[in-house]
This record gives C-alpha cells, sequence and structure tokens, in this order.
C-alpha cells in the first residue's frame, strides 16, 4: 500500500499540535505573572488584590487536554465575548454572554465548559443576568425574551414571568431559598417567585422616588438574613428591604463625591456583609458595609490591570479551587473572592480577592 506524502505531512502536523497542546498543557500556570494590584494602593493597609483578568476559561484555568478532545477539534478555550451578569456556585462560574445568546458555565477546578441556553426547545436571546441556588437551578433573565428563564436538571425548563403583564423587562436576578427575586425596569417593580412551583407570589415596589419606590431597578442581591437589597440606576441609590418587602435602608444619591453613586448596575454581597455595586458611569466598584456606610472603591478607569472600565455584573465566591486559591500574594489574606464582568476592555472579566493586607 503507498501512503502518499500529503497524507503524511498532515500526520505529523497533527502529531506535532497534539504535542504542543500537551506540552502547553503541563506547563501552564494560573500563578500570577504580573505585578499585584492592591486597593488601597500601599503603604495603606489593602483590603483587595487584582488577581487576574481574562475572557477565555482556558487563560484562568489551564486545559486538561485529552488526545479525544484534539481529534474532536474540542481543544479551543470557551470565550465570552461580550459579559453582562455573573454568578458562582460550587465551583461553577457563569457568565451571560449577549454575543454567544448562552450562559457560560466554566468548571473552574477541571478547565470544562458548556453553554447553556444555546441550543434545544428553550433558546435564549438576550441573556443579561444569572443566579444559581442549591439545587443547581440554572435562573437566566433574558430581556430579549422577555421573560426569566429557570434550566434545572435534566431537560426541566421553567418560563416566568407575571401574568398580564406584557411590557416585561427582567434585568436582575437573585436567588434566596426557594425564592427568586427578579428586577423588572419596565414596570420599575422587583418580582418575587417560587421556583419551585414557578408562581408569582407578588412584587415590591413601585415608580418612583420616594422611599421603597424605583426608577430602573438594574441589580438584586440578598445577605445571609434574608435581605433584599436592589440597585435602583436613575435614583442613583440602594436600597433595602426585609423579608416582608419593607424598605429598611437606603444608601448613595447622585453627585460626585465619595459615597456618591452615577449608574448602579448589578450587586452581590460578601459573607462578611461587604455590599460590591457595579457602576458603569464612574467606572469603579463600590464596597459599602451592611447599615450602607461606604468603606471603599475597587476598579477604575481604563484598561490597565485592575481596572474597571464599565462594571455591570458582580458575583462572589466564598472559597476558589487550586490552583486559583494560590494565586493570592502571600502578603495578603484573602478571605473570599469577586467576579466582576466589564463590558469595555480588552479583559472583560476580572477576579480580585477580598481580605486584609498582612
Amino acid at each position: 500500500m503507498r501512503i502518499a506524502t500529503s497524507d503524511i505531512l498532515r500526520t505529523l502536523g497533527r502529531l506535532s499540535t497534539i504535542a504542543l497542546l500537551f506540552t502547553a498543557a503541563g506547563c501552564a500556570s494560573t500563578g500570577s505573572k504580573t505585578t499585584p494590584v492592591y486597593f488601597p494602593a500601599k503603604p495603606a493597609t489593602p483590603h483587595v488584590v487584582h488577581l487576574k483578568s481574562f475572557n477565555s476559561l482556558h487563560s484562568l484555568v489551564p486545559p486538561q487536554v485529552t488526545f479525544v478532545d484534539v481529534i474532536r477539534g474540542g481543544a479551543g478555550s470557551p470565550y465570552v465575548g461580550t459579559p453582562a451578569g455573573v454568578a458562582y456556585r460550587d465551583g461553577h462560574l457563569y457568565i451571560c454572554d449577549t454575543d454567544a445568546a448562552a450562559v457560560h458555565d466554566w468548571n473552574l477546578a477541571t478547565g470544562k465548559a458548556r453553554r447553556i441556553g444555546a441550543s434545544g426547545d428553550t433558546t435564549l436571546v438576550t441573556p443579561v443576568a444569572v443566579a444559581v441556588d442549591a439545587a443547581g437551578r440554572v435562573c437566566v433573565a433574558d430581556t430579549g425574551r422577555s421573560e426569566v428563564v429557570v434550566f434545572a436538571s435534566g431537560s426541566e425548563v421553567k418560563r416566568l414571568k407575571p401574568a398580564g403583564r406584557d411590557a416585561y423587562r427582567p434585568v436582575a436576578v437573585a436567588v434566596h431559598g426557594s425564592t427568586l427575586f427578579v428586577a423588572d425596569i419596565a414596570s420599575h417593580v422587583v418580582d418575587r417567585f417560587s421556583l419551585d412551583d414557578g408562581s408569582h407570589q407578588g412584587s415590591i415596589g413601585k415608580a418612583g422616588s420616594g422611599e421603597g419606590e424605583f426608577y430602573f431597578p438594574m441589580g438584586v442581591a440578598t445577605d445571609a438574613k434574608g435581605r433584599l437589597f436592589a440597585s435602583d440606576m436613575m435614583n442613583a441609590r440602594v436600597q433595602a428591604f426585609d423579608s416582608d418587602g419593607n424598605a429598611t435602608l437606603s444608601f448613595g444619591q447622585p453627585g460626585d463625591r465619595y459615597g456618591d453613586m452615577g449608574k448602579p448596575k448589578q450587586l452581590a454581597v460578601g459573607p462578611d456583609g461587604t455590599i460590591f455595586v457595579a457602576d458603569s458611569e464612574f467606572a469603579h466598584v463600590h464596597m459599602f458595609n451592611d447599615a450602607g456606610q461606604l468603606l471603599m472603591l475597587l476598579g477604575g478607569s481604563g484598561d490597565s490591570a485592575g481596572s474597571t472600565p464599565m462594571p455591570i455584573g458582580v458575583a462572589v465566591a466564598e472559597t476558589l479551587p487550586e490552583p486559583l486559591a494560590g494565586m493570592v500574594p502571600s502578603d495578603f489574606d484573602a478571605a473570599y473572592y469577586l467576579f466582576v464582568t466589564n463590558s469595555l476592555g480588552t479583559k472583560r472579566v476580572s477576579l480580585y480577592a477580598v481580605g486584609v493586607g498582612k
């Protein structure tokens, strides 16, 4: 049997590619290659350190490349185009990608990935926010579909929308137990749904600028006590509500002083009660304590390490898989971690450690 020279060259080329990929995977490291950026900057005692900014999964987590991956053409790195909302649960990072019209599910322990809502009977159109509950249900606010899509185990899908509300634009989601909170900028309210049966359990707020009212609510988050925090974008503030939906706290106002806000977007609450507010107009993340007092600012404009040119999504991770946790500098004690997505910049997702410098 005679083998053509072109076939030999193709085979050698493929084997060389495989060898290169295995070598890269074996030598890759998630360790930080740049000088850490601290907030606030030293000599002040830092409480946040930037670890890495990235667009692709494998620039954060080295791929575990197998021979089958290469043969099947699956060795490429999952990539996020235009990220929006973000969530973290049990070692998985979930990123809404409006370019891909899907939610990326990145396993930060293995480097494996899947796309949620990219195919099937319920495809996503414009996913802008995501939350994941303890049962693994992935709740996606989709403004293009004018509904919240809940992906459960297997092929089970729920589609949530208040009855009789034709103009529905869900832009933020948060879970507490089996309750899903959804910010609707069309009606200027925060809705409550049961994740168990999909029923609508009422709404919080109405259009306006008074206590308990909203003018474009853009973010929702809950703390360990069950309090709800909602960003009120055009009123440039954040409001807190108790479990009965009563307004208990308001902080922030229009202006350009510390504690003022421009356009607050999505929220996250740390295990210590710190409230992180992405502000797309001021190009940073506000950090408040649970009494609404400003602690510090994170990020900043530009495209340098640690910057937040146009932040939109924030998510807290209490722990990270190794070796990601090993990226923390030796002069910093990390208590937990923060992911921030940006709709501008060359690196659209950033990872920070929150704690205290030594």
